[in-house]
């Protein structure tokens, strides 16, 4: 066959392929002036996407805590604290999250989007905050909505508070457990997740610099008042409560006061006390972790228990009661019971416990 007759055949098929590379480079043209386009206008109008976690040096690491294991591969830029207890160690680490999950709010500030007056809306640790973290709603039942919206990349709660898989889903998740041991076991988990290892042995310098300070401020009023009855309550008509394997506890002893109570047991539970068997306690000195029972969210609510206590003929009777040696704090603290709690109770003991000196 002649080859002229040859390239006669293919001649249509070279005309098609010319045509098809044509509109090809066209479309590419045109998908590449779209999406310069879409960059402009994003630039211009839209809101800007959060920024991104930086990759972490080295391998990835993978975090053992109360849930399971969770691996990080890059540096948590936005973290959610789901707790009150959670947020007291990451301001503590330099931390600021941006969502937080609050205990003891009202119906008004559980509507509210975000902490946008932290101050005045969260107890002892909205002054040491300088952003408005969106509002997660209560510690017990945070919004997964509203955790959805945020965008974490790092999620931080309690082991207690709900399905390790569900919230995983939408972040990575590290849960903590404070028992046993306290926030100086969950602190190092969550120093190790926030690559912040320098600030954890600052935190515990810090802590233990206040601890010896206050065994020698202390040390003589230990001395002739060594046993510490821990209660708390309220309402001491109700139910009152000792208060084993606390931040509050685990203070007094550090300092080096003794804990007593009605069977000498030292045991973690907390058994129920009757207002009748309170004065049977042999006990130099009595502390109070004390709140408003018909009135939670009041932060002074604390003080109502005080005057409660003074009217009671039975608890008015007690020796302690008589050489003033009752004292007491906000039971608010109890739902930090981190390092700056830590910090915030020892200067209460000290402040109330130097009249004795």
């Amino acid at each position: 066959m002649p080859s002229d007759v040859s390239s006669m055949n293919y001649r249509p098929f070279i005309r098609l392929r010319r045509r098809w590379l044509f509109r090809k480079r066209w479309r590419a043209l045109l998908c590449l002036l779209v999406g310069l386009l879409t960059i402009v206008v994003a630039a211009c109008g839209e809101p800007s996407a959060p920024p991104a976690a930086a990759p972490l040096s080295g391998n990835c690491q993978r975090i053992e805590h109360a849930a399971g294991t969770t691996e990080l591969c890059v540096q948590p830029q936005r973290v959610a604290a789901l707790s009150p207890y959670i947020l007291d160690m990451l301001l503590a680490l330099g931390v600021e999250p941006v969502g937080f999950g609050a205990a003891d709010m009202s119906e008004a500030m559980l509507r509210r989007p975000e902490f946008d007056d932290p101050p005045a809306q969260i107890p002892y640790l909205g002054q040491r905050l300088t952003t408005e973290p969106v509002n997660l709603g209560d510690r017990h039942s945070p919004s997964l909505e509203t955790l959805t919206q945020v965008q974490p990349d790092l999620i931080l709660g309690e082991v207690w508070q709900g399905n390790y898989a569900l919230l995983s889903q939408i972040a990575p998740t590290v849960l903590v457990d404070d028992e046993p041991g306290g926030w100086q076991n969950s602190i190092q988990i969550l120093a190790q997740a926030l690559d912040k290892e320098p600030e954890l042995a600052q935190v515990k310098a810090t802590y233990q610099a206040a601890i010896t300070q206050a065994q020698t401020q202390l040390s003589s009023i230990v001395a002739e008042y060594p046993r510490v009855l821990l209660l708390s309550s309220g309402n001491l008509t109700g139910e009152i409560y000792t208060y084993p394997c606390s931040e509050f506890s685990r203070l007094l002893e550090a300092i080096g006061f003794q804990l007593v109570s009605l069977d000498n047991s030292s045991s973690c539970d907390s058994p129920t006390l009757s207002l009748e068997v309170v004065p049977q306690v042999d006990a130099d000195i009595v502390f109070v972790v004390a709140w408003d029972a018909e009135d939670q969210g009041n932060p002074e609510g604390w003080r109502n228990l005080k005057q409660d206590w003074n009217q009671v003929p039975l608890l008015q009777k007690m020796p302690v009661t008589q050489t003033g040696r009752v004292y007491f704090i906000d039971a608010h603290l109890s739902t930090l019971r981190g390092p700056i709690a830590a910090e915030i109770i020892l200067e209460n003991y000290l402040n109330q416990l130097s009249t004795l000196g």
